[in-house]
Order: C-alpha cells, then structure tokens, then sequence
C-alpha cells in the first residue's frame, strides 16, 4: 500500500516537499511548538527513497513519548501533555495506540504539508479506514490537521468515546457525506497549544449524529475529507493553506487503545466540487460576513431553579440538572458536573432584543461547590462581532468549600455584539459546582423566571398510537409467581466497577434476575456500562436525550429528545433499544402522549424517593411495605442508578424477595409474562 500511496502523492506533492527547508514558519520543529511540531522529514526524503523504503519489509516501530517522523510513505505524531502511551507504527498507514491517565493524547498517521497550497490545490482528499476502537472515556476517532493562514485546528469525528463533541452550544448546519449526517460546529481556543506554540486559534468540526455500525469493536468506512472541507465553506468557514490531514486517535482524560489495521489516504491531484453535497444551515449558522442577531433567548430573567433548569445550558462537556440537594434560597438550584475543561460550565443565552447593544445590564448568580478546597468562579459573557468571539468578565471570586458567593456586576453590551450568552465557569478546577438565584436586569423592563418553555410549534403530525413490539424473552418467568419491575432512571452514572449502577446490575444478575435501566443521552458518562448491562440481560430504555419537562416542549422537540436519545442508544448496544420511555419527572403532560405514538411511556406505582434522599432503609421500607399491602405484585417501581443507598438497598432486598419466591422483571417481561400488549403513548405505572 505504502508504493500505491507515493504514486498518488507524486503528481502533486514532490516539488512542494522539497521547497520545505526554504520555508519560513512550515516544517519548523522548534521548541515552541507544543502541540503539533511539524515534521522534518519531508525536506529529506524523496520519492524515489521512500519507495525504496517502502518495498522493503517494514518492521514495526514502537514510542511511547512525543515524536514525529515518516515511515512507509506516511507522516506519523504521537503528541501528549503527560501520562502513559504507546504508538505502535506499522507498515503503510496502519498503526495501534494505547493510553492511560492522560490529560490530552493524540496518535496519527497521515500527511504533512508545507503550508503552500489550499485542498482544492492539492485534489481531492479522502481516507479509506478500519479501526478496532475500544475507548475508556472521553474520546474520539477522526481525521485531523491543521491549516494556516488562517490557523485552524479541524476534526472530522467518525466515533467517539463516553463523549460526542464539541460541546458547542448549537450547530451551524448539518450535510450528508458519505451516506451520514454530520453536524458542523466552530468552536475557538484561547491560549493553547498549537502548531505554532501557544496561541488563540478556532476549531472547524463536523461530528457525526450517530455512531456508525461496528463489527464489535471495529468499524470501517470511508472519509471523503475535501467534501466536509466544501460543506464547511458553505456555512462561511474558510481553511487556509494545508498543514497536515491525518487519521488520529484522541484520549481526554481518558484511558483505552485501539488497533488502526487500514488507514489509505488518496489524494488524487484534480480537485473536483461535488455539487450534490448540500448543506442545511441553521438560523444564524452562517459563521462568514457580519453576524446575525439571535432572538428567543432570555429576557430580563431570574433563575431560582425551583422546578426545572430555567433555559440553563450546559457548556462543553459539562452537563446540567435541577436538583434540590443544595439551595442558597428556597429548595432547589442548578448542578453543574462532568467539566473536562475550565470553561466547561452552565450557559444562558440573551435575547438580543432586549440585551441591546450598547446597553447597559445588571448581572448576578450565587455559586457554591465542594471540592474540599479554595476553587475560583468565575462570571463570563460571550458575543460575536465582525471580529469573532470574544469573552469579557463580569465578576470572579475565591469560593470556599461549601459556601455560596454571589458573582455579580454591570456590564456593556459592545456596540456590534450578537449572540451574547453569560456563562459561569471554574479557570482553575474541574470541580462540580451550583449556582442559584441568577438574574439578568435592565432598565425598561421586568424580570420574569426563566424557563424551557414550550415553544410555538411549525405543523406536525400526529398519528394514532400503535402497539409496541415486545420481543421479551419470558421462557424463565413463572406467571403464577408473584413479580415486580423495579427500574433505575438517570444512567448511566458509573465510572467504576465499585459505583452503584454496577452493582445493582451484579445484585439482579447474581439473583438470576433482569430490570429496565432508563439512560438519558447527555448524562451517560461511559458507554461500558450501557453494553455491561446489556450483556447482563437488562433492559436498555429511553430516559430522554436531555432530560426536560416534556410538558414545556413542542411536539417536534418531544420527538427528538426521544430519537436522539434512541439512537445514542443503538449505536452503543447494536441494536434498537426498547421501545418504553421513562417520563422525566414523571411529566407527561402537553403533547407528550400524542407525539410519541410509538413509545410505551413509564410513571411508576412504587416510588422510593431514592431521588429525595431516602436512606437504605428507607427504601427497603418502601418496597416491603408495597409487598404486605398487595401493591407490589405487578408494580413498577422507580428507582435511580445512582444512589449509594439503592445500591445498599437493592443487595438486601432483591435476595429476600427472591427467597419469598418473587421475581424482578423488566417492564416489557412484565407484561409480556401475563401476556398484555403495551401501547403506544399511553401511561403505565403498572401491571394493566
């Protein structure tokens, strides 16, 4: 493979590599290049040499600190921050990486270039792939370079770890390449490594909206790169003289490994635009020319996070929650957790309607967290000019452990600034942290309690409720025998095989038998834990993509938070999940019913208030006292994963009701043991 390659990138790169050494700036492998030095290589090989080389038998090269080199008529890179790697560089495009307790790592193989001529210069680029990923954690399998003039880092993501990036907070578009649809996203770094040092540069991605189908662990396709690099363009994202294309694997904080056992890249030299590539922008997704203003975003607000998240976002990987274990005022706040970066945090975008340029507004929000130490937070807005992004601070303070402080100030909306969004981050922690009693006010106008308020809906159709399919193997389950479903909602929450999810998976399996597990999207940290309990015979169920108030969404918003959450689902497991959705907080209220015409939809009979900090034995209490009233049998019962206390309770109790001669079920074996069809948008909180 490594002749084949050396002859598609002769017509179009010889000439190019040998004027390497007398450029300036491209190829420079000098100190101050952290993150991607530049290879030397190119200015010393020629492509009579490399084919030589490449006839011969090549024998694997192993490294485990940061290099580049060339090797069998491709670049190669292993770049890292700190912690354990290993890169295994194989004949032509082909090697294995492995890593552990990293910060950043990143192992690949492709092309480097010396900065002298566009993609469409260089022809047409595509990567013919088979990898056999297997990631623990955060991270992501794509192609990867650079440019400059202007500098850009850009990723096109095929599949991903416990994490789909970017973390943006919307896309500017999405295109169909290669038979999938990607999202595409911009996204900037501030003072970062770089191909030039330490340095502000954007970001260009398309990310895939759904994994592809695996083998296993192994997945194969094709990348045509130049057709992403024409979608972006479309949507006003400009690369500038080519630096590298590479396939790459990244690990962010992260452990895991993978074996890429096909990697051809083709560069044909005639470039040609493929004019079936179509591109659906988002309303103000257009990244080129002068911004648009966005609307629909918080008014003059206050967040008092009693009910629901109040429009609250998260930022980056982070994710967002209402909950109710801490509170600066009243009951409830916002949960900010799962940050692998500082400016990950939680976001509330302004209407520029009435967040005017040039105006002058108010800014507050108590914040607490409990890292054990001094963490500072700090108060952050976010808008966009004729110039790009730009993040001006508020307010910063040192938080003690465990005492709210209240962030606040005034600020000057910048004449020409759109898009404005305050943002409450952590520069120095990852820290978990809340925030309460957040407000944005103004002369000429009242404040109103934010919310995630049901928007105006465009027509959609409502269709007739259908029965489900229910494919439950129920030949272990004695329908004369007393049984129960006890559910688990809010997965999947577990990091280790010592967290509590796992080891309520291990008390039903140990016990012979099976429960529904309900996982919300954004809140699955490891898709390990998806695929274990899977494999141990539980059920795999909808919770959502994000967890809302279903009441407060338009029926098109209904349905995605569903098929998103459905598709996240399959690509981890292979297959469908089960058509039976958890309500989030038990909210089946709106258009919920008529809109998921297809999905049987889960209350419960038996509540334990694992959620409400129900000890041990309360929970066991709960469940034995449902057992002697008669209100077990058939019950659902709600549970959730992640409680330490469900997890305490479920050892004892499963055991006793399995020696009383009941038997744990899922929602669908129960009612397919008593032979009772599940319907499509109707409720079930039992047996019925």
């Amino acid at each position: 493979m490594g002749n084949n390659l050396l002859r598609r990138f002769a017509a179009v790169t010889a000439a190019a590599l040998c004027l390497t050494a007398a450029l300036s700036g491209c190829g420079d492998n000098s100190d101050t290049e952290e993150k991607s030095p530049a290879s030397k290589a190119a200015d010393k090989t020629d492509s009579t040499a490399s084919e030589k080389e490449a006839a011969e038998v090549f024998k694997d090269e192993v490294y485990t600190e940061n290099i580049t080199g060339t090797a069998d008529g491709y670049d190669y890179e292993l770049w890292k921050d700190n912690g354990n790697t290993t890169m295994t560089v194989s004949a032509g495009g082909t090697f294995s990486c492995e890593w552990s307790d990293i910060n950043n790592a990143l192992f690949r193989r492709g092309k480097k270039f010396d900065c002298t001529k566009t993609y469409k210069e260089l022809g047409n680029i595509s990567i013919k792939y088979g990898v056999d990923y297997q990631p623990d954690g955060n991270s992501y399998m794509c192609v990867y370079g650079w440019t400059r003039d202007p500098l850009i880092e850009y990723y096109i993501v095929e599949t991903w770890g416990s994490w789909r990036p970017p973390g943006a907070p919307f896309s500017l578009g999405t295109v169909t390449v290669d038979g999938a649809v990607y999202d595409i996203y911009k996204t900037t770094r501030y003072e970062q490594p770089s191909i030039d040092g330490t340095k502000t540069f954007d970001q260009y991605w398309s990310v895939r909206q759904t994994k592809p189908t695996a083998d296993g662990t192994k997945i194969e396709g094709t990348i045509s790169v130049s057709k992403h690099f024409d979608a972006w363009k479309k949507v006003g994202l400009e690369l500038g003289k080519m630096y590298e294309v590479a396939l790459n694997i990244e690990g962010y904080q992260s452990k895991g490994k993978a074996t890429i056992y096909e990697n051809e890249l083709t560069i044909d030299g005639n470039y040609t635009e493929d004019t079936s590539i179509e591109v659906t922008k988002n309303e103000g997704g257009d990244a080129g020319g002068a911004p648009q203003a966005m609307t629909g975003g918080a008014g003059f607000f206050t967040s008092n996070f009693e009910e629901d998240e109040c429009s609250w976002m998260p930022r980056g990987s982070a994710t967002v929650k209402q909950t109710t274990d801490e509170a600066s005022d009243g009951n409830g706040s916002l949960f900010v957790s799962g940050r692998s970066d500082n400016w990950n945090g939680c976001a509330i975008m302004l209407d520029g309607e009435v967040f005017k340029a040039g105006g002058t507004y108010h800014f507050k929000t108590d914040a607490m967290q409990k890292s054990g130490s001094d963490v500072t937070l700090k108060f952050t807005m976010q808008y966009t000019d004729a110039g790009g992004d730009h993040y001006d601070q508020v307010d910063q303070k040192s938080a003690p452990n465990g005492e709210w402080v209240t962030l606040e100030g005034d600020y000057t909306v910048p004449e020409g600034a759109v898009n404005a969004q305050l943002y409450v981050e952590s520069p120095d922690s990852l820290t978990d942290f809340y925030i309460d009693c957040a407000s944005g006010t103004g002369e000429g106008g009242e404040a109103v309690e934010s919310s995630s308020g049901k928007e105006d809906e465009s027509v959609y159709e409502f269709k007739d409720p259908v029965a489900i399919k229910n494919t439950a193997d129920v030949s272990w389950i004695d329908k004369d025998r007393p049984m129960v479903a006890i559910a688990f909602d809010d997965g999947a929450s577990a990091t280790n095989k010592t967290d509590p999810a796992y080891r309520i998976i291990d008390t039903m399996a140990d016990n012979g038998f099976h429960a529904t597990f309900f996982y919300v999207g954004n809140w699955i940290k490891t898709e390990e834990q998806v695929k274990y309990a899977h494999d141990k015979g539980m059920e795999i169920a909808n919770h959502t993509m994000t967890h809302p108030y279903l009441s407060k969404l338009s029926a098109q918003e209904i349905r995605d938070e569903y098929e998103k959450c459905r598709e996240k689902l399959k690509g981890i497991i292979g297959e469908e999940p089960s058509a039976v959705m958890r309500l989030p907080y038990l909210d089946g209220g709106g258009d919920t019913t008529k809109t998921l015409n297809d999905v049987a939809l889960i209350s419960c009979a038996v509540d334990t208030k694992d959620w409400n900090k129900a000890t041990k034995e309360d929970i066991v209490n709960t469940i034995v006292k449902a057992k002697e009233n008669g209100s077990l049998n058939g019950a659902i019962v709600l549970c959730h994963e992640n409680y330490a206390a469900t997890a305490d309770a479920m050892a004892e109790i499963v055991p006793a009701l399995k020696a009383e001669g009941w038997q744990v079920v899922t929602v669908s074996e129960l009612f397919a043991a008593n032979g009772k069809e599940l319907t499509g948008g109707k409720v079930y909180s039992k047996l019925s």
